[in-house]
């Protein structure tokens, strides 16, 4: 017996819930998946699922295998994706997470290029909460710099820098009084990025502390972003986050010298046996096209 493909059977099993059903799509009969089943349970020593004429009933054995079977299948897959790409063109799926601002706002125009480029690739991109430890079950994480993250199981690379500034519309500016000190900042609405409704101190270069607040607050970019559109108010972002608005005029630089210290964007993929094409593809293309980050 072959077991990759008996590990494929097993979790078309779990998934479909009968052994029918699992036969019809993996193409084959009831029989030849049942006695995958029993093969793979003997290799095992264990039983894996408990079965009726009517029900089928994973055991603890069971439900674990389910769990880490689908990550081998996965780590198969991509190991046979980048084995014959190293002699043919690159293709197979390509596991992206970001927190949601730089994925909605950042990746996504980068993406759609990407696979221009690559079009035998395909791209699943899943949404991670701000500073959240990489997932080793995703090909890449694209986030800041997770300073206290240090684990030998993934490999960490730096993609750009950025610095975060004030921008407005040209509404809002038009209709609230100029803005030619930082204190004057004071007398302003800002669109806090967070969870609560609270002023926020920001330490900006060179020394210069200054307090945000305003009466509109979220942890969500898209919704700051269409905020200050609107002309509700100036909103704390990287240029590169804002740059379709910035380039159709709908937001402009607000104090342009006042910024905060310069952070950084990093990749960050798990160390494995076999090479990452797919992904080192990706974080090369990501690196080249963020040249213009801060242009």
């Amino acid at each position: 017996m072959d077991l990759i493909t008996c590990v494929k059977s097993y979790n078309m099993v779990v998934e479909m819930g009968s052994l029918a059903q699992a036969a019809n799509r993996l193409n084959t009969s009831s029989s030849a998946v049942s006695k995958r089943l029993a093969w793979l349970e003997s290799q095992l020593g264990v039983q894996l699922l408990k079965r009726t004429t009517r029900t089928l009933t994973l055991t603890d054995a069971g439900r674990l295998f389910y769990q880490r079977g689908k990550r081998i299948l996965y780590d198969w897959n991509q190991l046979v994706s980048e084995t014959t790409s190293t002699y043919g063109e690159v293709s197979g799926v390509l596991r992206i997470g970001a927190p949601l601002a730089t994925g909605s706002r950042l990746l996504v125009n980068y993406i759609a290029e990407f696979l221009d480029t690559y079009p035998n690739i395909q791209v699943e991109l899943h949404t991670l909460a701000p500073g959240e430890l990489p997932d080793p079950s995703l090909d890449v994480v694209i986030t800041r710099e997770l300073a206290d993250f240090n684990s030998s199981s993934f490999i960490a690379t730096k993609l750009f820098d950025f610095h975060s500034r004030l921008f407005a519309s040209p509404a809002y500016l038009a209709q609230h009084p100029p803005i030619v000190e930082p204190e004057q900042l004071l007398h302003h609405n800002c669109l806090l990025y967070g969870t609560e409704l609270q002023h926020q101190d920001h330490e900006f270069e060179h020394g210069r502390s200054l307090r945000l607040q305003g009466n509109f607050v979220s942890p969500n970019m898209e919704a700051l972003v269409t905020a200050a559109v609107t002309g509700m108010g100036i909103i704390l972002v990287g240029a590169g986050t804002i740059r379709k608005e910035l380039d159709q005029g709908l937001l402009v630089p607000v104090l342009p010298e006042l910024k905060l210290p310069q952070a950084s964007a990093y990749a960050y993929y798990p160390k494995l046996e076999f090479n990452h094409t797919k992904t080192k593809l990706f974080i090369n293309f990501i690196k080249e096209k963020a040249k213009s980050i801060n242009a």
